[in-house]
């Protein structure tokens, strides 16, 4: 018996403390593992009150199908035939009836 104990001293010491067994408590949740990585996200929202696109419209004159005169301008560069129409069709409706011409 004593050849025993001795030899199972010597081995423990051989594997240090890397490999010592922690007791657990009897009815006690295990603690979480050190290896876990925290999947935790904070966030708040961001107001920008000033790049609302209604708002910008506000006060301005828009065109039948509520565009701006700045965005119809910008439409008279598109690369779409159809859209170049439609944009000098939106012109119209800022350009006062009595000097259009017949």
């Amino acid at each position: 018996e004593m050849a025993k104990t001795k030899g199972s001293s010597k081995k423990q010491q051989k594997r240090g403390i890397d490999f010592k067994k922690i007791k657990r408590k009897i009815d006690r949740k295990l603690p979480p593992p050190k290896n876990t990585t925290n999947t935790e996200i904070k966030s708040n929202a961001i107001v920008l009150p000033k790049q609302s696109a209604a708002s910008e419209k506000a006060g301005l004159a828009v065109s039948k199908k509520g565009l701006t005169l700045k965005e119809l301008l910008q439409h008279t560069s598109h690369h779409n035939v159809k859209v170049h129409e439609r944009c000098l069709d939106g012109h119209e409706g800022f350009i006062p009836q009595s000097s259009r011409r017949a």
